[in-house]
């Protein structure tokens, strides 16, 4: 809790001012750009005037946005707080950077965009207000000031404000970054006057103010059931707090804005703001956010503000994520990334200079979002490529198809009408669900005459269960195939075999494990003998000492990351693992204290 300091970054970094390379755009000769994130916790894009909504919630972020580059159409890649802003920060999905559940930090080996900034010699702060956004989950890397206050010791959006041009004073001078976290539009709902009763003046109803979802049962899975019964005065009525928020949270922005010009700053400034997920208004039977993967929780606002000098309005509609954002900022700085980026910089497509690019080796093209890390139920993984959208069901193995143009609601699933969309985006959520952690592969190939192949995998061995999902088969070209012999596993199953594949060419059979260190025993065949010699582990392609043999990570037999070296003669059986996430683990305790400060705004039941 409190300030946190890293002075130890900041010794390492001074020399490095002289040396930083800025954008030839940027006014007062090669003084850097200094940079704002103005965070704003819960935040729907549909409930802000400039996004198209009918209430005056928002005219400070209006006028940003009138000044600014707006996107239309961006993902979040998790809809809860401490995924998200880690993707942010990182420009990683979940499943690599590691902060993808309740229990989970930041992993600690990849840079984020403060450490990349205070190597460039930028002073750095961040002024934070959400559990998730605790020390303990690492997001704090990079910033040598960080001041967490919890929900309940009374910062709300004003002393935020406050609180951040305090600290820009004391380093007004220096090139700086600041993140600027507002919690206020999250539950409980219950802005201080006049934006309390700003929008509902004349309620005259049941619920209290401020509203929490504590009024109902506490299982969560009651609380929806029970609030199937809410009038719909009622949801009038929470969703106009929750619009009292956001309009507090807009005074406060524009303070924060105005206090950037009075300080003369607005000229040498990079201001980003944006949300980390939205909020369910029941929608589709839920409420809040956590649950799902609907565009009511993962369909934020993204403003990009560069300095007046030298940008002009914009509204861009092509689909772009928050995974783009720290990239977007190196751009803009001219600094070359430090480490692997998943997303793509948008500065072309705010000045005009051509389209959104992905990076060399990224999972997904530009324009092309993936989502993922429910806090709550069951896990789902969803890809779009507006205007399509699949969502997968890892538990039962189900996915949806929608058409976001002509049903942006995600009411019918059209899955059955259209299968060439279908095969194309369930194959890019499977490549990427391969792809962002460890999987694991067999590769199997006749080699030019055809050969039988028998498989079994099973992840029950040493009696210790483990599950076997998302299994698919994809041919030489990496196409994928039908699902055929080997099913696409639901998450309850422990086994995939195949008996008497018959092929002359290549196939790969690619399949998730969790928990990933999970000892798995594994059974081929080759033209039903065992074939010893023709089946190749790892990267040293060594054969398995037997036939099943059981692989496990402390001993017997243990494969190395990464893909075979190369491809041998004749048929053959390959087995591997890659794709690990990058990094160490980051599974904790999280403490009463933590719990405590969860459960106080409804994060823990």
């Amino acid at each position: 809790m409190g300030v946190m300091r890293h002075d130890f970054w900041r010794l390492a970094a001074v020399a490095a001012v002289s040396a930083l390379t800025v954008w030839a755009g940027c006014s007062r000769g090669s003084q850097p750009l200094n940079v704002v994130i103005i965070g704003i916790d819960t935040l729907r894009p549909d409930h802000l005037g400039c996004y198209g909504y009918g209430r005056d919630t928002s005219p400070e972020i209006d006028s940003l946005a009138a000044r600014g580059a707006l996107f239309e159409n961006v993902t979040s890649q998790a809809p809860w707080t401490l995924p998200s802003f880690a993707t942010i920060f990182t420009s990683l999905y979940p499943s690599q950077h590691g902060a993808s559940a309740l229990n989970t930090h930041l992993r600690t080996d990849h840079p984020t965009l403060a450490m990349m900034l205070l190597k460039r010699g930028y002073s750095t702060a961040a002024i934070v207000n959400a559990p998730f956004l605790r020390p303990e989950f690492k997001l704090d890397r990079g910033f040598e000031y960080y001041d967490y206050k919890p929900p309940f010791a009374g910062r709300v959006a004003d002393g935020t404000t406050a609180d951040a041009l305090a600290w820009i004073d004391e380093h007004i001078d220096e090139p700086f970054f600041i993140f600027v976290h507002y919690f206020d539009p999250h539950l409980p709902y219950g802005a201080p006057p006049p934006y309390d009763r700003q929008f509902c003046p004349d309620y005259a109803g049941s619920l209290p103010l401020p509203f929490d979802i504590s009024v109902f049962p506490r299982a969560r899975a009651t609380n929806f059931e029970s609030m199937k019964s809410v009038s719909e005065e009622d949801w009038e009525y929470i969703r106009a707090l929750y619009d009292g928020e956001i309009r507090f949270a807009d005074h406060a922005v524009g303070r924060l804005l105005a206090g950037l010009e009075e300080r003369h700053l607005a000229d040498r400034t990079l201001i980003i703001l944006l949300g980390d997920h939205g909020e369910e208004f029941f929608e589709h039977g839920g409420f809040e956010h956590g649950h799902s993967l609907y565009n009511e929780v993962i369909k934020v606002p993204l403003i990009v503000a560069p300095p007046r000098t030298v940008a002009g309005p914009s509204r861009v509609t092509a689909h772009v994520r928050l995974t783009d954002v720290t990239p977007t900022f190196l751009d803009f700085l001219g600094i070359q990334p430090a480490a692997h980026l998943e997303g793509a910089s948008l500065k072309p497509l705010i000045t005009g200079d051509g389209e959104a690019r992905a990076p060399e080796g990224s999972l997904l093209p530009a324009g092309v979002g993936y989502s993922e890390s429910l806090l709550y139920g069951t896990e789902r993984k969803s890809v779009t490529a507006y205007p399509w959208k699949y969502t997968y069901e890892v538990t039962s193995g189900r996915g949806t198809l929608v058409d976001l143009r002509t049903d942006p609601a995600e009411a019918e699933d059209v899955a059955g009408a259209n299968p060439e969309a279908l095969r194309a985006l369930e194959e890019l959520l499977v490549k990427t669900v391969f792809g962002v952690s460890e999987s694991w592969y067999i590769e199997i190939s006749g080699a030019g005459e055809q050969h039988s192949f028998d498989i079994s995998v099973d992840a029950l061995a040493d009696k210790r269960a483990g599950s076997i999902y998302i299994s698919r088969m994809f041919d030489r070209d990496g196409r994928m195939m039908d699902a055929g012999p080997i099913g696409a596993a639901g998450y309850a199953t422990h086994t995939i075999s195949a008996s008497d594949l018959r092929l002359s060419s290549n196939a790969t059979i690619a399949f998730k494990v969790d928990p990933e260190n999970t000892p798995l025993r594994i059974d081929v065949r080759l033209d039903g003998g065992t074939a010893i010699e023709s089946i190749y582990l790892g990267t040293g392609m060594e054969h398995p000492p037997t036939m099943p043999f059981t692989v496990r990570r402390r001993r017997g037999v243990r494969l190395d990351t990464g893909a075979p070296a190369g491809r041998p003669d004749g048929p053959y059986i390959l087995i591997w693992r890659s794709g690990r996430a990058i990094g160490d683990a980051t599974a904790f305790d999280l403490g009463e204290s933590m719990r405590s400060e969860l459960r106080s705004v409804g994060y823990l039941q």
